[in-house]
């Protein structure tokens, strides 16, 4: 329903895109991400030409919706910013990220996340107590990092920590103004 009554506005995009380029379960599974983590699907044209730009270079689901979160942006930040346009956020310290990153195996079949489960279980309760910090002070808990790791971490946390946004840098819109509260690093 939704591709048929952006197909009334724009039959252009839709006849060029799907099913030529992305086919409809394709983009359902992207919708599907995208709302697993409350991104909100109500510009299905932009969603549509990202992922018109980017399915020729990769099929992953997961990096697709990567590519299309990027474009929604101004979306995502509108969300979790204060009256002043002001993101209070949790960073993760270079060490780490760098870690995490050493840590993802990039395959045919998506990322895969080699870290141990005992070292995945202290990373997640390190977030849990920088998060539970955060939000006693009565702001949304949300997570700043390199594009590189979101997806994975908020994989890793998202049994534990449901409700708690993963943003990445390159998805901060320039009127946002970050305010770092937290640094998560291994070492408490």
């Amino acid at each position: 329903n939704l591709l048929e009554n952006l197909k009334t506005r724009v039959p252009a995009l839709i006849e060029e895109v799907v099913p030529a380029q992305v086919k409809p379960g394709e983009l359902q599974k992207v919708m599907q991400y995208l709302l697993r983590e409350r991104v909100p699907v109500r510009d299905l044209e932009a969603i549509i030409e990202t992922l018109g730009d980017y399915a020729s270079r990769t099929k992953d689901p997961e990096v697709l919706t990567e590519y299309v979160r990027n474009a929604l942006a101004r979306t995502i930040c509108k969300q979790y910013v204060d009256d002043r346009d002001r993101l209070w956020c949790l960073t993760f310290d270079p060490a780490l990220e760098d870690m995490i990153s050493g840590h993802l195996d990039r395959g045919e079949r998506g990322i895969t996340n080699t870290m141990s489960a005992q070292t995945t279980q202290q990373l997640v309760q390190r977030i849990a107590a920088k998060v539970n910090e955060l939000t006693q002070t009565g702001r949304t808990a949300v997570l700043l990092c390199s594009p590189q790791i979101r997806a994975a971490v908020r994989r890793m946390i998202e049994s534990a920590l449901p409700h708690v946004a993963v943003l990445a840098y390159n998805e901060i819109v320039t009127e946002v103004t970050v305010e770092a509260v937290g640094l998560i690093g291994m070492n408490g």
